[in-house]
């Protein structure tokens, strides 16, 4: 699932840069053979894996629609399906679909920044409450429950719940918060 982010988060950039490069004369596989070699990551690697499977005599339709069944990406699937239609039946400016894909790709991917801002937000006050709020009231629970109550807690039990449990907590309340990164 984390490939598929980090795959889908450079689409954008990549269909906009291959358009540019189609638009200057290139063939898809002159194109892609020097978009690879510019980018880096995920993306990277699925190209190379394309391009590897053409360098071996596949046709480069047929690597397409191989590296389509191997991803979980909805989003490189589209990207795929573009660009076999483009090598089956040429670019053209006319039909220029790689612009509209890459303006489609560019929002989804700031609708998805803007979800992840807003569930920021609340995860953050999670975290202040979590490392600084809920040890301030254990802390004073412990010391107005053993003044006023007799309550009786020991001096270990206040250290472990101080220095393990609560950071604990932060520390899963962090790994959530970047779990549920866009990138």
């Amino acid at each position: 699932m984390r490939k598929a982010k980090y795959l889908e988060a450079s689409l954008a950039i990549f269909v906009l840069s291959l358009r540019t490069k189609l638009l200057a004369g290139l063939t898809l596989e002159t194109a892609i053979l020097k978009l690879r070699d510019e980018l880096s990551g995920e993306l990277k690697e699925e190209l190379s894996k394309i391009i590897g499977e053409v360098d071996k005599g596949k046709d480069i339709s047929d690597a397409f629609a191989h590296a389509a069944t191997q991803t979980c990406s909805i989003e490189f699937k589209k990207v795929l399906s573009h660009l076999n239609q483009i090598a089956q039946n040429g670019y053209s400016r006319k039909n220029d679909t790689l612009k509209l894909l890459s303006k489609e790709l560019s929002s989804m991917q700031l609708a998805k920044i803007r979800n992840y801002s807003s569930k920021l937000a609340i995860i953050s006050l999670i975290f202040i409450a979590s490392t600084v709020v809920l040890p301030a009231l254990w802390l004073a629970f412990v010391v107005m429950g053993s003044a006023f109550f007799a309550l009786d807690i020991e001096p270990l039990h206040v250290l472990v719940v101080t220095t393990v449990a609560f950071p604990m907590i932060g520390s899963v309340v962090l790994l959530y918060m970047k779990e549920v990164a866009p990138i």
